[in-house]
């Protein structure tokens, strides 16, 4: 198997662009301590990526029995549908603690995902298996001589990569589904393990529901993977998975400000003039919303009234007028 031709992709001005948006997001979000969500937020977000990942596979369970899933240890004994959902949760809790570019971790996740569900959970097949992408007409048929070494080189391809990780991590995910490793559960596996490789360098994508972005867009998901597979270029399909990515990021960073003081609001504020070079020039209330942008004119007068009252900042000049600096 020739992996120098899996993770090939031309560059377009669109992959430009939303790779651009897609870091200023990032940026946004760590800016505004979106990196960590509220714990009931965090739960709902699981809720949305477990029901979502299987949905795209046809899984039949409604997001409210998948959430009560993932505190019920009886699930196991509930059916197939309900083991999935189990299996996919266990296999999240397993992601901070696993190496997207270890071979055996990924068999590990592979064998946590699959548990009850397949005789060879965790181990790769040993037999050809038809390739289909939505169609009822297999588009070739996978072969099983290889599969060891073709996965280490993906792995080690996405490890030594220099591009930038966003694009490396959509490779990864192509390279997976493409190669098909396991007998069953290969797609929830890549979109598992791109969001393995992501969450080491942006802990924001260990919780944001990137699935079920692509559940929404579902035909062209599939579209998108046949595409790249018949053309020997996984360029559209990393254009097809910024799109998520950057939708998903969009809706975040749409959401209210978590609870945070006025004093962090500040904070984060000057670290970012600070970051930018520009810490010892004056700014007004507006750069002070501009950053903050969803702040009310009210409630950026009283973060900035009580930053000059700590000394935080110094103020010359009032009302409209006003300017501040550092201290």
């Amino acid at each position: 198997m020739d992996v120098a031709s899996i993770t090939y992709y031309s560059i377009s001005p669109r992959i430009l662009h939303l790779l651009a948006r897609v870091h200023e997001q990032l940026g946004q979000v760590q800016a505004r301590h979106f990196h960590q969500p509220a714990a009931d937020l965090a739960k709902a977000y699981r809720t949305s990526i477990v029901h979502a990942t299987l949905a795209i596979e046809g899984g039949q369970l409604d997001p409210l029995p998948v959430a009560a899933i993932a505190e019920d240890h009886t699930a196991s004994t509930q059916g197939p549908a309900a083991l999935e959902a189990l299996n996919t949760h266990r296999t999240h809790d397993l992601l901070g603690n696993l190496d997207p570019f270890s071979e055996q971790d990924l068999r590990h996740a592979h064998g946590v995902l699959m548990h009850g569900l397949a005789v060879d959970a965790g181990q790769y097949r040993t037999g050809t298996i038809e390739v289909f992408y939505g169609d009822p007409q297999p588009l070739r048929t996978a072969p099983a001589k290889g599969l060891p070494v073709a996965v280490q080189e993906l792995l080690r391809y996405a490890e030594e990569d220099d591009f930038p990780p966003l694009l490396t991590s959509c490779v990864l995910h192509f390279g997976l589904i493409h190669l098909r490793p396991f007998g069953a559960g290969n797609g929830r596996l890549a979109r598992l393990w791109q969001r393995a490789l992501l969450m080491r360098l942006w802990p924001v994508f260990s919780y944001l529901p990137v699935e079920a972005f692509i559940h929404r867009a579902e035909p062209a998901y599939h579209a998108a993977l046949e595409y790249a597979d018949r053309r020997g270029d996984c360029g559209g399909f990393i254009v097809y998975l910024l799109e998520r990515i950057e939708e998903a990021l969009a809706e975040l960073l749409a959401s209210p400000d978590p609870i945070r003081t006025a004093a962090e609001r500040v904070e984060a504020f000057l670290q970012h003039r600070h970051h930018a070079g520009l810490a010892n020039q004056l700014f007004r209330r507006k750069d002070y919303m501009d950053f903050h942008h969803w702040l009310s004119t009210a409630t950026a007068t009283r973060d900035l009234k009580e930053a000059v009252a700590q000394r935080v900042i110094s103020i010359i000049g009032g009302g409209r007028a006003a300017v501040y600096g550092t201290t």
